[in-house]
């Protein structure tokens, strides 16, 4: 095996070893929720009550849940345990609600256009094929690839200068692998599951998903 490969071979087993107990702890939360709309008649009230919300507010529901969930809630988690200054405290605020508010619409339209496209059956072959869409084209090609240049644009305090000089290509080869492979071992069954709900509860479901998500792996990978 040459050196390259060797290279990715060691980020794909480092995504996995750091990846494996937030994976079991996110996709059983996932599991849950799934199962309760299924299987205890007492909760739907609440789960028609989100969907009828969800329905009347649309788009703004998509974008501003994720907002809140993805963005807000863990920057505040992070305020709070001192992992953001308090000088830093206000853009890097700003810069999460509005990323995670663009990737909420865009979500939405994937998860509506997959409805359209596949219909909202829950077979095998349904859920494969959206599954497959979700975690492969729209992952490879814009969910990671603009999760990498925000969060590294973040991370340098929103400076394309300090970004371009620290991203250089093998820096940024190796960041696209780490959260694809990540997002891979994470994701694939939460997908799968999210696709299993009612298309109006996708995005709540998504939404929750993601916020244990990022607080989860802000303790796991500090």
């Amino acid at each position: 095996m040459s050196t390259s490969h060797q290279s990715v071979w060691a980020i794909c087993v480092e995504g996995f070893r750091r990846n494996r107990v937030p994976a079991v702890i996110l996709q059983s939360a996932a599991g849950i929720l799934l199962a309760s709309y299924f299987l205890v008649p007492s909760l739907r009230p609440v789960f028609d009550s989100v969907s009828d919300l969800k329905e009347r507010t649309d788009p703004w529901f998509a974008i501003m849940s994720t907002s809140l969930f993805a963005g807000f809630i863990p920057w505040a988690v992070s305020l709070h345990r001192g992992r953001i200054s308090a000088g830093r405290g206000l853009p890097h605020l700003i810069g999460m609600l509005l990323y995670w508010a663009m990737v909420g619409g865009v979500v939405d339209g994937l998860y509506t256009l997959q409805d359209q496209w596949f219909g909202s059956g829950r077979d095998f072959q349904t859920l494969a094929l959206k599954t497959l869409v979700d975690q492969g084209p729209f992952n490879l090609f814009w969910a990671t690839p603009t999760c990498l240049i925000f969060y590294g644009w973040k991370e340098t305090d929103f400076s394309w200068t300090r970004f371009r000089t620290v991203h250089s290509w093998p820096v940024i080869k190796r960041k696209y692998i780490t959260i694809q492979v990540s997002c891979w071992i994470v994701w694939i069954p939460a997908v799968a599951m999210i696709y299993a709900m009612p298309l109006a509860l996708q995005i709540p479901l998504f939404s929750l998903v993601i916020c244990f998500f990022s607080i989860l792996l802000m303790f796991l990978n500090k």
